[in-house]
């Protein structure tokens, strides 16, 4: 039992955090105006006072002692509530990884009150590069996100946070239709809701220039393997240039990140990756959303596709990869995404796509 958090428990925290408040945003919307008592007289050995600690998202982790939920209470909700496709599926997916990541804490003395410690503890200061004064630290983490919307709720999009919404979407590709789609019979494509856990931040303020050095313009095609492609490089942080990649195989769509260092000493990074799927943000399964990661000098790394893959689904679907590099010691900056691929049964189209 590991006694001594630290940066790698501190990121499976807020990993953890994100998934419990996306989990309790699904369930409330998966009520859909039905009051929580449906849940009550439904599900077993269930009161009330339980169901409103579920459906309070990160908060339940400190606020008592309750059992956390995960894919065995998820499926009793799935069956009460009557729920199927792809809403019971996303809603089970969360579950697993409540599970996935609640059993990697468990490796951690006192897990439960650190972890409550951690995401209650006030935001930190730091002196301000123009001057002498604290300012507080932006944080695109857990340190930003306390009792914030998370992915998909509709009042990220209040005014306050326009600022943002139209930086995402200058980030956005466009997803051009052909024939197919424009009849309504293609994938569900359309700009994805920006998370608001990654807020935007310019190269130079990420530790770059904002000059890919080195670096082929463009996408690139076969990265990952036949039927991939990566995004246009970006650059920062320092010599680092990097992409967001994403593949498409007959049983699985899979996302990456390419990572080149140019400089000449090593050097470690903070990186985040996620995908989109039919306009929704989602975490990877098997890996935590924000990772540190060392990359040799003069070395390009290609994070593990198989942590970051779904199933392919038979109904057309558009899917992306989402994510950004940073250094390490960043706390705000923001994503990016790999070209859309359009999978239909047989046959993907990218956008865009090299000719």
């Amino acid at each position: 039992m590991v006694e001594d958090p630290g940066a790698a428990f501190e990121i499976l925290v807020e990993d953890f955090a994100e998934a419990l408040d996306t989990w309790s945003q699904k369930v409330k919307g998966a009520l859909n105006g039905r009051p929580q008592k449906v849940l009550v007289n439904g599900l077993r050995n269930v009161d009330q006072g339980k169901v409103s600690r579920w459906l309070n998202g990160r908060d339940q982790i400190w606020k008592g002692q309750a059992v956390l939920p995960g894919v065995g209470l998820t499926r009793e909700i799935v069956h009460v509530l009557e729920l199927q496709g792809s809403e019971a599926a996303l809603l089970m997916e969360l579950a697993g990884r409540v599970d996935q990541l609640q059993k990697r804490l468990t490796e951690y003395k006192g897990w439960r009150k650190k972890a409550g410690d951690y995401l209650q503890r006030p935001p930190e200061t730091e002196a301000s590069t123009s001057g002498g004064t604290a300012d507080p630290v932006s944080r695109a983490g857990r340190r930003g996100r306390q009792r914030q919307p998370w992915r998909g709720q509709s009042s990220w999009a209040k005014a306050s946070l326009g600022v943002v919404v139209i930086a995402a979407v200058i980030v956005i590709a466009a997803v051009v239709p052909n024939d197919d789609e424009a009849a309504g019979k293609g994938p569900q494509t359309a700009a994805p809701k920006p998370s608001p856990a990654v807020s935007t931040m310019s190269p130079a303020a990420q530790g770059g220039s904002g000059v890919v050095p080195s670096e082929p313009p463009g996408p690139e095609k076969g990265t990952l393997g036949e039927d991939s492609r990566c995004s246009a490089p970006f650059a920062g942080p320092g010599a680092v240039a990097w992409r967001v990649c994403a593949r498409v195989e007959d049983e699985r769509v899979s996302f990456a990140l390419k990572i080149t260092n140019h400089g000449s000493s090593a050097v470690t990074v903070k990186t985040r990756l996620e995908y989109v799927q039919a306009k929704e943000f989602h975490s990877c399964p098997k890996q935590p959303s924000t990772q540190l990661l060392d990359v040799p000098a003069g070395e390009t790394v290609i994070t593990d596709p198989g942590l970051c893959a779904v199933a392919r689904e038979e109904a057309p679907f558009a899917y992306q990869g989402a994510g950004g590099v940073f250094a390490k010691d960043a706390n705000a900056g923001s994503y990016k995404l790999a070209p859309t691929a359009n999978v239909y049964q047989g046959r993907v189209i990218w956008q865009p796509d090299l000719v």
